[in-house]
């Protein structure tokens, strides 16, 4: 129940009551695909997301290079260091869609992805692939 005054009138009292129900109390079909999923990996772990229609199957990306687009980088420890670790977890590694989204990244198209590290958005250049598979040769912590 909520009471109001205003000046110079007296209370009213209302009761909060709920819309009513919907005429057809029919139960609704169930959704054929998923609406929603728990995130279980990544940095938004635990949040709920909602299954967009090309995110429903699961589709893969490899990431060929990951790099700062057209942004003009400062040359300092800590934008090495964050662009040192983003292509060492990153490149050449083969990524559910859903598992890239989850750790932030946005993708715009099936050629390109935008990550948010270190305050820096990074532009992550994609590949379509049928699966996962193992990373590429050269690529990630233990390439030379």
């Amino acid at each position: 129940m909520t009471t109001t005054t205003a000046p110079n009138t007296k209370p009213t009292t209302q009761a909060a009551t709920p819309p009513p129900p919907p005429a057809s109390t029919a139960a609704a079909p169930a959704p054929d695909a998923q609406e929603s999923y728990i995130v279980s990996e990544g940095k938004k772990r635990g949040s709920t997301r909602e299954v967009r229609a090309e995110a429903a199957y699961d589709r893969y990306y490899t990431v060929l290079r990951v790099h700062g687009g057209d942004a003009i980088l400062t040359e300092n420890w800590h934008t090495n260091e964050v662009l040192s670790h983003a292509r060492q977890n990153f490149e050449g590694v083969t990524f559910a869609m859903r598992t890239l989204e989850a750790w932030g990244a946005m993708i715009e198209n099936e050629h390109r992805a935008y990550y948010t590290a270190g305050g820096r958005i990074w532009v992550m250049d994609l590949e379509p692939a049928a699966g996962k598979k193992a990373r590429l040769p050269g690529s990630g912590a233990g390439k030379k």
